[in-house]
Parts: C-alpha cells; sequence; structure tokens
C-alpha cells in the first residue's frame, strides 16, 4: 500500500478513535462505555502496525491531520452520535491529543 494510501488509512483509524473517546467521554449510554472502551483499544492496534510502516515529516503529519478532521466529520454524523452534546472545541482537542499520541 501506498503512503497516501496509508495516510488515509491512518486518519480513518484516527478519526474513529476520536469518535469513540467522545462517546466514551459524552455518552448518554453509560452501559456501552466498556464496548467502546475496547474499539479504542483495538483501533490503536491497528493504529501502531501503520504508524510503524514509514517515517512520518511534517508534510504528511499535516496531511494525517487534515484527512483525520474530514474523516471526522463524517464519523460524528452517523446514527450513534445524534443523541451525543459535544462541547464547542473538544473534538479538536482530542483529535490533538490521538494525534499527537502517534506521532508525538
Amino acid at each position: 500500500m501506498g503512503k497516501d494510501r496509508v495516510i488515509k488509512t491512518i486518519a480513518n483509524l484516527i478519526a474513529k478513535t476520536v469518535g469513540h473517546k467522545i462517546l466514551v467521554k459524552y455518552t448518554n449510554k453509560p452501559h456501552a462505555i466498556n464496548h467502546m472502551t475496547s474499539e479504542i483499544d483495538n483501533y490503536r492496534g491497528i493504529l501502531a502496525e501503520y504508524v510503524v510502516e514509514y517515517n512520518w515529516n511534517s508534510y504528511d503529519k499535516e496531511e494525517i491531520k487534515k484527512e483525520a478532521e474530514k474523516s471526522l466529520i463524517k464519523e460524528l454524523e452517523e446514527n450513534h452520535f445524534s443523541d451525543v452534546s459535544v462541547p464547542s472545541g473538544e473534538k479538536d482537542k482530542i483529535l490533538n491529543e490521538t494525534i499527537e499520541e502517534f506521532f508525538g
């Protein structure tokens, strides 16, 4: 898989991770937290495998962030987010923290 395709895959996984982190933090369905937490762990494991495939320069990291922002918007439009209220700025904060977790 080429680097551009890996960037899109990583961005998608980051968006899914962030989406689930938001659900864990702001869900109205606390009984689903265990499942969401295990999904986050699953996404992290897959992400870790992709991240070590290449050396990532600052341009690549910016592309990943842009793509992750787009993917997150789509992710948050899913039905399971319909009853979740996220404070302003929280999406960006969690997104940046998640990217930092993998790319330092």
